[in-house]
């Protein structure tokens, strides 16, 4: 699959960045701070890379301001609400671009921002998130192509999250969903383990492979920095702080950049799953069974 560039430790990202203009006049004697858009699917560790930007003292991360029922400021239902109009005109394309200008009005934006962004899921990239999630691959015929061309126009920085076992993708929501704790900032008492059902579970793995493919395709040509969620926790993740600081033309604090959220599972799929063997059995022969390890 063919993926938008990676730009190595971020340096070279930044330079083809920096100069660009944000819709509107940019503040006398300073340089507009660089747009960023956390993307990826659920459970890849976009999360924890929002809230790791956000300790940074130069960069704001806002979470999924696209999401109607989740209580964030700022978000696309206030600005809604705010500006008199439905909630149901989020699915017309052109509404949420027009959020989004006023979200980074770079004149109202706080004079020591050196990057400012937002999160957004592989499927939210639709007018229909909900089906997009079930149907990625029809679902990339509702994208909202303003949305995409406004990334484009004002160059914002992908930061791609992504993880290289989709398997634990599964088990991680599945994880998630059955103790209603989809992240933790205090430590989890004793092991947790889930039933992974059987039925569908390939058609399940095809579906992540799938959605990926078309977010692949949906930022091609976009500036763009992966960050795999297994580099990230098997290194302490300081050589990803550097390099995303690095592509937002920040310097990586001392210490690196930090986050309250802590994993609350085994990374070990014979601890979680509670039916590892069958789902062994299952994926066994199948190009899904390096996701067992």
């Amino acid at each position: 699959t063919r993926r938008s560039s990676d730009l190595g430790d971020g340096s070279i990202l930044f330079a083809k960045i920096n100069g660009k203009n944000l819709k509107g006049t940019a503040r006398q004697g300073s340089r507009r701070p660089i747009l960023f858009m956390v993307f990826g699917n659920q459970r890849t560790g976009s999360t924890l890379i929002t809230s790791k930007l956000n300790s940074h003292s130069r960069i704001i991360c806002y979470e999924e301001v696209f999401l109607p029922w989740v209580d964030s400021d700022p978000s696309l239902r206030d600005w809604l609400d705010a500006t008199g109009r439905p909630q149901w005109l989020r699915a017309v394309p052109g509404v949420r671009t027009s959020f989004l200008n006023a979200l980074f009005d770079i004149n109202g934006l706080p004079h020591d921002v050196g990057a400012i962004g937002f999160k957004v899921m592989y499927n939210q990239m639709s007018l229909w998130p909900t089906f997009a999630y079930l149907a990625p691959r029809t679902g990339q015929l509702l994208q909202d192509r303003p949305l995409r061309r406004w990334l484009s126009v004002n160059q914002v920085v992908i930061v791609h999250t992504l993880r290289r076992n989709r398997l634990k993708v599964l088990v991680s929501h599945a994880l998630a969903a059955q103790s209603g704790r989809f992240h933790s900032r205090d430590p989890v008492a004793g092991s947790q383990s889930v039933v992974i059902p059987l039925r569908g579970l390939k058609a399940r793995l095809r579906r992540i492979e799938t959605a990926e493919r078309v977010a692949c395709a949906t930022i091609l040509g976009l500036p763009t920095i992966e960050i795999f969620y297994e580099d990230y926790i098997s290194t302490g993740g300081a050589d990803q702080d550097v390099r995303l600081c690095t592509a937002l033309g920040q310097s990586a604090p001392k210490g690196g950049l930090s986050s309250p959220l802590r994993k609350v599972s085994s990374d070990d799929l014979r601890d979680t799953v509670a039916n590892y063997d069958q789902v062994a059995a299952c994926l066994s022969g199948t190009r899904f069974e390096r996701f067992l390890t």
